[in-house]
């Protein structure tokens, strides 16, 4: 086992130390990249487009990540798990549609009270595997999380004449650069269910060279 290897299980163990249900290292080229998982911030259109130092268009094109991306050897991708709860199938089943569930104030309560603290777990995982992978020597460790950056109650991009209130934890989340979070959960060997089923589960990324 190469001394890199041996860094990659000690950050994968970290990850599930912090919380983490799942942590595994794979090659960065098996991280899928597609131009439609970037449309979908725009159809429909995401209410933080355009809103989130975190979101298109602020954050590198799908281009741009690509040629990054190419420069990396290793991902550490990285998964928090939480039961959907009784009260949220119900909210799905009786609404039956996208467009109603996110117009629905009893499915986003709902929604921010059983998952908010998974959200801000893996967040919190991320950064800390990032950090570590910093300090083992990999300068140029980048972490990606799932979903908007939530750090804030109301991003500074409102207000352009102030900087990103907490640049060393805020990052983009992986669909915001152009990644097939399920396409790249399946080549890690961490495959989703999609339509969700008993379990939602939230993913992260950290890229190591």
């Amino acid at each position: 086992m190469s001394e890199t290897e041996r860094d990659l299980e000690v950050l994968c163990k970290l990850a599930k130390e912090l919380g983490a249900a799942n942590a595994v290292p794979f090659n960065a080229t098996d991280v899928v990249v597609d131009e439609r998982v970037r449309l979908k911030c725009l159809v429909p259109p995401c209410k933080d487009y355009g809103t989130n130092l975190m979101c298109p268009p602020y954050v590198m094109s799908v281009q741009e990540f690509r040629e990054v991306l190419s420069k990396y050897e290793w991902a550490i991708l990285i998964q928090v798990e939480a039961p959907i709860k009784a009260d949220m199938k119900n909210e799905v089943q009786q609404t039956g549609d996208v467009a109603g569930l996110y117009e629905s104030k009893k499915f986003l309560d709902a929604f921010r009270k059983n998952f908010g603290h998974n959200f801000g777990q893996l967040h919190r995982i991320i950064n800390k595997v990032e950090a570590q992978a910093s300090m083992l020597g990999y300068r140029f460790a980048t972490g990606f999380k799932a979903g908007t950056c939530t750090l804030c109650s109301e991003c500074i991009i409102k207000n352009s004449k102030e900087t990103c209130r907490h640049p060393y934890r805020s990052r983009p989340s992986m669909e915001a650069v152009g990644i097939d979070v399920f396409k790249t959960a399946e080549a890690a060997g961490l495959p989703i269910d999609f339509p969700l089923k008993d379990k939602a589960v939230w993913n992260g990324l950290v890229l190591i060279n």
